[in-house]
């Protein structure tokens, strides 16, 4: 009797298991589209794999719409994010200068016009310095007592009044082989006059004579010698070549991968207590507003007050497309120059770079790998940093200079080399032009 009931249970158990099973067949199939229902063949089961880590390409700035520029970059997927080459290709008609199509076509067609501007004494300068605001590129560099000039590069545009005109540099001299550039000066300390005259420069050196008034005048309603002023757009017939030059592009291109660079809307350049400035970074219109030193700060970066830089031509404020800070070596020729602070800054070969464009910060070099060509930057990996179109802006510190970044702000100290008192007698004849500092007229 036990062995009959055993029997049964087993076939029920089996019985169970074979209902059980077409039941979960039925219940597969009833998951599928109703063709596959009509044909009773189940669907296979949709797998859900567990989320892996999602890769996000971050979109590139787009750069002014300006001018057509080709950009191929070429990445190399060795880091976390590619390692970018640029490259670009400017058109025939655009400035290699700003990579930008100039509203006069012709003025290309000429040699760049550098011209020294004064900024010291302030009260007497600032109210009437003008054209700023018409150069293509603009360096800022230390001359002497605390005190800074620009040199800056005309090119695509002319100004109707540039300066105050004022005396020239060492310096001014690689500018003027960079951009096959003459250079407006009003003199200068007789040891750089005399460098400037024994050079192959000579031809395109353009001061204050008779001979070349007009378009180098005196503004005799100003009072003192800061009234020496250039309409730019003279001086080319003044010249014995005033040939359209041979002059390297500037790589052109967007940013690729912003958001992996510093943002930065400050950079202040603190030269001294005289001259100090700093520019910020204006998202809605995309480029840097300068402002500068409007009082003698109480010490070195303390009590510094600052408002716009105003070009009195225009009446705009100064803006650029890119900043960039310069390191480059201040050197002397003998210690006569060390008394006097008569540098040479001697822009050869490389050295340090930062560049500021589109709210970012890229670390870099400057690199004057030919002495007739402006310079071009690199990244720590060699490869080239591009510009974004427009006007630069250059501050030109020594690599003594300390650096400090808080934030979005970044900040450079100018390291002012001291004054020695040297026994090298005074050159004979010799009467050094004096720029007052303060304030007053």
């Amino acid at each position: 009797m036990l062995v009959i009931w055993g029997t049964i249970i087993a076939l029920g158990g089996i019985l169970g298991i074979l209902m059980l099973a077409n039941q979960n067949a039925r219940s597969l199939s009833s998951t599928d589209s109703p063709a596959a229902n009509s044909s009773r063949i189940a669907s296979k089961p949709t797998f859900h794999p567990t989320p892996g880590r999602t890769v996000i390409y971050l979109p590139s700035a787009t750069a002014r719409a300006a001018t057509a520029m080709p950009v191929t970059p070429t990445l190399v997927f060795s880091s976390p994010l590619p390692i970018v080459k640029y490259s670009s290709t400017l058109p025939p008609d655009a400035d290699p200068l700003t990579g930008l199509r100039p509203a006069i076509l012709e003025n290309l067609n000429r040699r760049p016009i550098a011209v020294k501007v004064s900024t010291f004494p302030r009260g007497a300068v600032r109210p009437v310095q003008s054209g700023l605001t018409r150069a293509d590129q603009v360096y800022e560099y230390y001359i002497e007592d605390g005190l800074t000039r620009f040199i800056a590069v005309f090119y695509s545009q002319d100004a109707e009044r540039a300066g105050p005109v004022r005396s020239g540099r060492y310096f001014d001299e690689y500018v003027m082989r960079m951009y096959h550039a003459s250079l407006v000066f009003a003199n200068a300390d007789e040891r750089v006059e005399k460098h400037l005259l024994d050079s192959d420069l000579l031809p395109l050196l353009f001061v204050p004579r008779p001979d070349n008034c007009p378009p180098l005048c005196r503004d005799t309603s100003i009072l003192g010698y800061n009234n020496v002023f250039v309409n730019t757009a003279g001086v080319g017939s003044k010249l014995t070549d005033n040939s359209r030059q041979n002059l390297r592009a500037a790589l052109f291109a967007p940013l690729l991968y912003p958001e992996s660079l510093p943002a930065i809307d400050r950079i202040y350049t603190h030269y001294s207590i005289y001259s100090y400035n700093y520019w910020e970074y204006d998202p809605t219109s995309r480029v840097y507003k300068r402002y500068s030193d409007t009082v003698d700060a109480t010490a070195f970066t303390q009590g510094e007050v600052y408002g716009p830089h105003i070009d009195n031509l225009t009446g705009a404020q100064l803006t650029a497309d890119n900043v960039v800070v310069l390191f480059v070596p201040h050197i002397f020729h003998n210690e006569f120059d060390r008394a006097d602070q008569v540098f040479d800054i001697t822009i050869n070969g490389t050295g340090q770079a930062y560049l500021f464009r589109d709210g970012r910060m890229v670390e870099g070099s400057w690199v004057r790998d030919q002495i007739d060509q402006p310079i071009q930057f690199q990244d720590k990996d060699g490869f080239a940093i591009p510009l974004k179109p427009g006007v630069t802006y250059y501050q030109v510190i020594n690599p003594e200079s300390s650096v400090n970044q808080t934030d979005t702000t970044m900040e450079f100290f100018f390291f002012t080399p001291l004054r020695e008192v040297t026994s090298t007698p005074t050159p004979k004849g010799f009467v050094p032009s004096a720029t007052p500092r303060k304030n007053q007229h």
